[in-house]
Order: structure tokens, then C-alpha cells, then sequence
């Protein structure tokens, strides 16, 4: 069996974890689903254990052993998983939610788990409030598009609204090594200085909720949360004649809107650069 999970792009959010119920904690913000992603392949046979591949290399994959311990955890057979990242991890992309959601899905139809999309959500929203590795991807992969996150957690505790807005193609960069988003969100200093900011950003944006207002708030809470480093600053300031972008959330990279052949000129002397299109649909089997 095997799925497919878009990567999301966050540009500004708020951590809301404090609540003692894991399917309530997570994050309000806003972000968008890219048509680069994971897919998973799920195996079953006799035995027991689980066995996880990342781009071809066995790997422990944390976040994604807990998610399928979550979902079956009297578990008497042994599962192979295969996955496969388009873009890089730890970049802000949310290949880490976008594998184990891809893979628990695969996993839930494979096993007739019922409303096995929920089931999948529900293990890989867990696992990733668990290793401190995302709070809001997995929400917003379920549905695709543009996603406003206004209550933190998975439904029916989580509430968010998909957003129309007039934009099919993005162009990101990869700017240098990738940042550990593990460490930012368990910083209580930085932890404090998202929460400020974001919950500022967001209700600026809130009032004139285009994709504008969406790229420029981001960007004010990229650097009102001392997130966005001087090569970011510089190498967006060069890109004005052609579009707008952000910082990608919480990644060395950044996103653009605008003129995608010249944003794809003018990024590519400072990193990895790829263009991708909306993804307007959630996680699915392939």
C-alpha cells in the first residue's frame, strides 16, 4: 500500500502546547501545502518489528516508529516502511510529519484501521508534539491549499479554515544547513518571543487576510521573533523586483511569490532552489 503526503510551508505561527491533552496541543498560524512531498510504501508480512527506510538508508525514524506504535500498538506482524523525501528534511518543509503521515495512512488502509485518515492524523499529530518536531503540519497536510490554523490541536479540538487565495506557484531556497526544530521549540526564551509575535503578526494579517498581508506578516514575525538570519534579510532584499517572500518556518530556507522564472534565477547563486506548486489536496493513497 502505498501514499502520499504534501510538504507545508508555515510563515507564521504561535506555540500552543501548554494544554495537558495531546490532541489539543500544537499551534495557530498559517501556511501553505506544496506538491513536493513524501510517499510511503507499506509492507506486511509474518513476524514482528518494524523496519523504516528514508530515501533507500535504514533509518531508527523516530517520529514515525511512535506514530505506527500509536495506531497499533499490540502490533504481531512485521511492517516495512519505505520512505521517500522530494525536498530536504529539517528545512521547514514538514517532510518529518509529511513521511509518517504518508506512512500511516498507507499503514491504516492496509490494516482496515476505521476512518483510517483520522487515525493516521491523530498518531502522526502525537508523535510530532512528542519529539518536539512540528506542531501544525500534520493539520494542514490533511486538507492541502492554504490553511489558516486557528485552534491548536486535531479535530474536533483543533479548528482551522482553508484560504482562497490567487497563487498556484512558489519558489524556495535552501539557504544553508538545516535548523533543529526540536531545539527552537524547547529554547523557553525563543519559545516566548514565537508566542509575543505570533499571536501580534497573526492579528495584523487577520484584518486583511490576502496573500500579501500573508507574506508580510510572516516576514515581520521572522524577524520580531529573531528568527530569520542576515543571510536571509540579504538575499530577500534582493528579490523585490520580483516578488515577495518569507522565511520558511522553521528551516534555512525561505519561500517566493512572484515572478517564477526570475525569483529561480535570482536564488539560485545562494542555495538549493525549487519550484513546486500548490498542493490543494491532503494526504491520499497512491
Amino acid at each position: 500500500m502505498k501514499a502520499f503526503c504534501p510538504g507545508h510551508i508555515t510563515g507564521l505561527f504561535s506555540i500552543e502546547d501548554s494544554k495537558p491533552i495531546k490532541e489539543k496541543k500544537g499551534s495557530v498560524g498559517m501556511g501553505f501545502c506544496i506538491q513536493l512531498g513524501a510517499t510511503a510504501e507499506v509492507n506486511i508480512s509474518d513476524g514482528t518489528g518494524i523496519t523504516i527506510f528514508l530515501n533507500d538508508i535504514e533509518e531508527e525514524a523516530p517520529v514515525t516508529r511512535r506514530a505506527i506504535e500509536i495506531m497499533i500498538p499490540e502490533l504481531d506482524k512485521a511492517v516495512e516502511v519505505k520512505i521517500q523525501h522530494e525536498v530536504p528534511t529539517g528545512q521547514g518543509f514538514g517532510m518529518s510529519a509529511a513521511g509518517t503521515f504518508a506512512a500511516c495512512l498507507a499503514l491504516a488502509v492496509e490494516l482496515d484501521i476505521p476512518d483510517p485518515k483520522f487515525a493516521a492524523l491523530k498518531a502522526t499529530h502525537i508523535s510530532e508534539v512528542e519529539h518536539h518536531t512540528g506542531l501544525g503540519d500534520a493539520v494542514a497536510q490533511s486538507v492541502g491549499g492554504f490553511v489558516h490554523r486557528i485552534e491548536p490541536g486535531i479535530p474536533p479540538h483543533g479548528e482551522f479554515e482553508k484560504l482562497n487565495f490567487k497563487a498556484e506557484e512558489v519558489v524556495i531556497c535552501v539557504l544553508g544547513d538545516p535548523i533543529k526544530t526540536s531545539v527552537v521549540l524547547s529554547n523557553g526564551e525563543q519559545r516566548q518571543r514565537i508566542r509575543e509575535s505570533g499571536h501580534a503578526c497573526l492579528r495584523d494579517c487577520e484584518h486583511g487576510l490576502d496573500l500579501a498581508s500573508f507574506i508580510s506578516s510572516s516576514w515581520v514575525f521572522a524577524r520580531d521573533a529573531d528568527l530569520a538570519t542576515d543571510k536571509m534579510k540579504r538575499v530577500l532584499g534582493t528579490i523585490n523586483d520580483f516578488g515577495q517572500g518569507s522565511m520558511v518556518m522553521l528551516g534555512n530556507s525561505i519561500f517566493a511569490f512572484g515572478d517564477a522564472d526570475a525569483l529561480e534565477e535570482a536564488l539560485k547563486p545562494f542555495g538549493q532552489v525549487f519550484r513546486t506548486k500548490i498542493c490543494h489536496n491532503g494526504t491520499m493513497i497512491v
